[in-house]
């Protein structure tokens, strides 16, 4: 049955824009601006990017699906080297960075949990913490983003997508290279990778690199206390590849990233005496102060005094992986074992008083093994696999109140002493392509998924008592559970090729996320969250210069899974049904032989079905029909428009230009849609010097180049009766200067 409600707010588009409802064009003409999200392409000719998307190697072209292909040239010319970098090129990708915390959503899915919504992983290994993508940020080959459920080959967490980091493999040849770069709030990066043959059969590379940042972007208003948000990162990675014998290729992977440092705290964003009344606490006046984007609160805590505001990661992997060539196909294992560590404390009252902190101490082992069977015959490719997790956290929570204003009458808090969780995750998937004539293919695949889910609680509230010392006053939660999903997932794409460089697909797939537990409070446990999607598509050239890929799609969701704020805690909840309807544009054009232009749209229409729910802010208010209310990072619009321009030299050197730029509608960033960040762009502009030799580059750049404000992450509150947030990068000036040998 045609949508035809669909169909008339994809007519909508132009007149939106008319009415200047978006005010973007306006913004765009004062700026040069970006590249969009196809192929990455060099200022001569079209780079053509093979991927393994589908776990077997194709072109972006060839693929079936929305993706987004990123190649080492386009990587080191834009400097991406965070996730922050990458929201900014892919429009459909949303991106925040809470105490290090990541939280990845793409065409609205995804969410901030320990079960995310978007699958990361590092040469084929799944990571189970969205954090650990910072192993991924150095000496890269490609980058891969999938949109859309990507449940039959990925599996759990992949209902939104997947972000695939594949770094730059060994070789016989010997190299690498040493780059060094400093930008403003003095930030300091070294970074190198060297490589070459052991023996005949054997080679390595070794990569590191270390930033260092002296300022904070962010400004703390206590007196004596340092600037936030100066973190340093420290990450090294080796790669060891062997070839056994003539069918067996071994691959070692060793690798460690770690973060320490003062983050960017939540700081106040607006002071609501409305919210604390509805929510039964006091109203805070000394937070009733409008800050300046940038400024915060942060007051040595209770429970680090010497710190006060800090955090501490640690994130560990070591992986290897067996390819076996065989008679009937290649055979491929890889057996991983992940380590994370994660520390921070945080004062979370907004205020310049010590009224409340929370110490967090989290552990996470996770082991994964894969084990894929891939065989090519005439007209027919086909994957056959099994996967196996086993993921160990335990976690030590514990909240503050120093001080009686919460109507208590001694320093009383909420000690979340114990928690243990296990997550055993089993499950098998069979996918191929099949030619159904020379023009037309075929793609079926199917994935059983089976996760036993244990979860050992304890949390109580403790009160000091003069003389007495701390004592446990009321016992909240006390449990141990056992929960198991199950769940078949499958896809099937139709693609037909128009010429020899451009085919049209349509496809239907489903997705599943597994339910879980709330960690803050005793609550029943949530329920998994299924997608149906349907796409239609068409990849390749209009023209002898020009390439378009689109892309229409609608999921339907049920039981979709929300992140709530329930007074001071943070629960995830089911919303019952919600619907994604969008529209992806994105096309590259070669203007001449040295300049590109690139550009790119999405549109979306994300919205709950039928959904009563109590805000936790102001539950006095009772129950909010939340039909038709926007879903949170689900931007209406999202655009991308840029230039490439590289100019050659009598003398053999090359200068290029990029000037890039960002556009994404009002974001809401929750359920009740009742704080947003409203329109703005990020324009990122960059100039590369390179010698006739290819052996030395130089990188001026300008990250925000218009110092725009905007938060980039979101919590809600009662603390005091306000909002927290954190605010996104401001604009920020440096230069790399890179040596290959």
């Amino acid at each position: 049955m045609v949508d035809y409600n669909f169909l008339y707010q994809l007519m909508c588009i132009e007149k939106l824009i008319k009415r200047g409802e978006i005010m973007f064009f306006s913004r765009l003409t004062l700026a040069i601006l970006s590249f969009t999200i196809i192929s990455p392409i060099s200022s001569e000719e079209v780079e053509e990017i093979v991927v393994t998307a589908l776990k077997r190697s194709s072109t972006v072209v060839e693929t079936p699906a929305s993706i987004t292909a990123l190649g080492s040239t386009e990587i080191e010319d834009r400097g991406i080297s965070t996730m922050d970098d990458l929201k900014n090129i892919v429009p459909s990708m949303n991106f925040t960075n809470v105490l290090e915390a990541y939280n990845i959503t793409i065409r609205g899915i995804g969410q901030f949990n320990g079960n995310p919504g978007v699958s990361v992983s590092t040469d084929g290994v799944f990571q189970s913490r969205a954090h650990s993508a910072q192993l991924g940020e150095m000496d890269l080959e490609r980058i891969e983003v999938l949109r859309g459920p990507q449940g039959t080959l990925y599996g759990r967490n992949s209902i939104g997508g997947v972000v695939n980091f594949i770094t730059k493999e060994p070789s016989q040849d010997y190299g690498g290279y040493i780059k060094a770069g400093y930008a403003d709030y003095k930030i300091g990066k070294t970074e190198f990778a060297v490589g070459g043959g052991i023996n005949e059969t054997t080679s390595f590379r070794l990569s590191a690199s270390l930033t260092e940042q002296g300022e904070g972007y962010v400004k703390c208003l206590n007196e004596g206390c340092p600037d936030q948000d100066a973190v340093d990162r420290k990450a090294y990675r080796l790669k060891v590849k062997s070839d056994i014998s003539e069918t067996v290729q071994a691959d070692i992977l060793i690798a460690e990233t770690s973060t320490e440092g003062i983050p960017a705290p939540y700081g106040w964003l607006e002071s609501l005496p409305e919210l604390a009344t509805a929510a039964g606490v006091p109203y805070i006046e000394a937070a009733a102060k409008t800050f300046k984007p940038h400024e915060v609160y942060q007051t040595p805590t209770s429970l680090s005094p010497n710190k006060g505001n800090f955090v501490n990661k640690d994130y560990d992997l070591a992986s290897l992986a067996l390819t076996i060539d065989t008679n009937f196909g290649t055979i491929k294992s890889i057996t991983a074992k992940q380590d994370f560590y994660d520390q921070f404390n945080m004062d979370r009252d907004g205020t310049a008083e010590l009224i409340f902190d929370t110490f967090d101490i989290s552990e996470t082992e996770t082991f994964t093994q894969e084990l894929n069977l891939n065989i090519e015959r005439d007209g027919m490719s086909l994957v056959f696999g099994g996967y196996y997790m086993d993921d160990e956290t335990s976690r030590h929570t514990h909240f503050d109140n120093p001080q009686p204003v919460f109507d208590f009458p001694v320093h009383s808090g909420f000690d979340f002493v114990h928690l243990k969780m296990n997550l055993e995750s089993t499950a098998y998937f069979a996918d191929g392509t099949f030619d159904l004539n020379d023009k037309t293919r075929l793609s079926l695949g199917v994935r059983r998924t089976s996760d036993e889910f244990t979860n050992k609680q304890d949390n109580s509230v403790f009160m000091i008592m003069p003389g007495m010392g701390k004592i446990i006053a009321a016992q909240t939660c006390l449990r141990e559970t056992t929960k198991e999903y199950n769940s078949t997932t499958s896809r099937a794409v139709l693609q037909h090729d128009l010429s020899e460089s451009s085919n049209v697909y349509a496809s239907i797939s489903e997705g599943f996320k597994a339910g879980g537990y709330a960690t803050y409070e005793c609550a029943d446990s949530y329920a998994p969250e299924e997608v149906t999607s349907v796409e239609f598509g068409f990849k390749g050239n209009i023209s002898d210069r020009t390439t378009v890929n689109t892309s229409v799609f609608r999921y339907d969701y049920s039981d979709f899974q929300v992140l709530q704020v329930i007074g001071i805690q943070t629960v995830t909840r089911n919303a019952g049904d919600a619907t994604v309807n969008g529209v992806e544009i994105e096309a590259l054009s070669q203007l001449g032989d040295l300049t590109t232009l690139n550009y790119g749209l999405v549109w979306l229409d994300a919205t709950y079905g039928e959904f009563e729910n109590l805000n936790g802010l102001a539950p006095t208010l009772g129950n909010q029909q939340l039909k038709g209310n926007t879903l949170s990072n689900a931007p209406k619009l999202s655009l991308n428009l840029g230039i490439n321009h590289t100019r050659n030299f009598e003398s053999g050197y090359t200068m290029t230009y990029r000037a890039n730029a960002s556009y994404k509608s009002e974001i809401y960033f929750s359920e009740f849609n009742d704080y947003s960040q409203g329109a703005d762009t990020i324009v990122d502009l960059n100039v590369i010097w390179e010698n006739p030799e290819e052996t030395q580059r130089t990188r001026l750049y300008v990250k925000n180049a218009t110092d725009s404000n905007y938060v980039s992450g979101y919590l809600s509150a009662a603390t005091g009766g306000g909002r927290f947030g954190t605010w996104g990068n401001p604009r920020e000036i440096g230069f790399e200067i890179t040596r290959n040998f």
